[in-house]
């Protein structure tokens, strides 16, 4: 197989897509937005100084 093929099959260039109904079908039902989840990690950080 060629290596240039497999990188490109294994690179960042494409999109991700996630389907979390299995999950939740198996009793994973707990979540958090995005946004939300983006905003506490970066209000910790600048607590805790690593970034202004």
């Amino acid at each position: 197989m060629c290596l240039g093929r497999l990188y490109r099959v294994f690179s960042t260039n494409f999109d991700f897509l996630a389907d979390t109904s299995k999950a939740r079908r198996h009793g994973f039902q707990e979540h958090i937005e995005t946004e939300t989840m983006f905003r506490e990690v970066f209000a910790d950080y600048r607590r805790r100084k690593v970034i202004p």
